[in-house]
């Protein structure tokens, strides 16, 4: 197996959820992925619009932390896997960037994450993103 790679910069940052690449999910183009999946987390359709008009992917994920008007029950994992599937059918740079990672580790590299999404700032998270990447990659190799 190859050495891992990281998304967070470089030349992989297209797997990114804040890179610049429109999504159209469930018939809704977004600028981001990251403002597709934070708008997905809201029934309130007021919230909803905020997240969609937010000027930037951070915006969009800072706006997406309200408590207010959620989707009861959201499934994380599977909303953010269906979105990503949707940005690597939609863009040929990301699917052969998917690709060109071959059989190497995919992690979520960014030094404030959480540990849910990416390897954390002790690299012990679960990389959920990754490991998500890894399972779409499979698909299109």
């Amino acid at each position: 197996m190859s050495e891992p790679i990281g998304f967070y910069e470089g030349r992989f940052y297209m797997l990114s959820n804040f890179s610049a690449h429109q999504v159209v999910y469930e018939g809704v183009r977004y600028a981001t992925s990251e403002h597709a999946y934070q708008a997905a987390k809201f029934s309130d359709l007021v919230q909803r619009e905020k997240i969609m008009q937010a000027p930037s992917a951070f915006l969009a994920r800072e706006y997406g932390q309200s408590l207010d008007g959620r989707v009861e029950s959201f499934d994380k994992i599977g909303v953010i896997k269906n979105i990503m599937r949707e940005k690597m059918v939609q863009h040929d740079d990301v699917r052969e960037a998917l690709r060109a990672t071959g059989d190497a580790e995919i992690l979520k590299n960014h030094p404030d994450d959480d540990g849910f999404w990416g390897m954390g700032p002790d690299g012990s998270g679960q990389n959920n993103m990754g490991k998500i990447w890894m399972e779409l990659r499979a698909e299109i190799i």
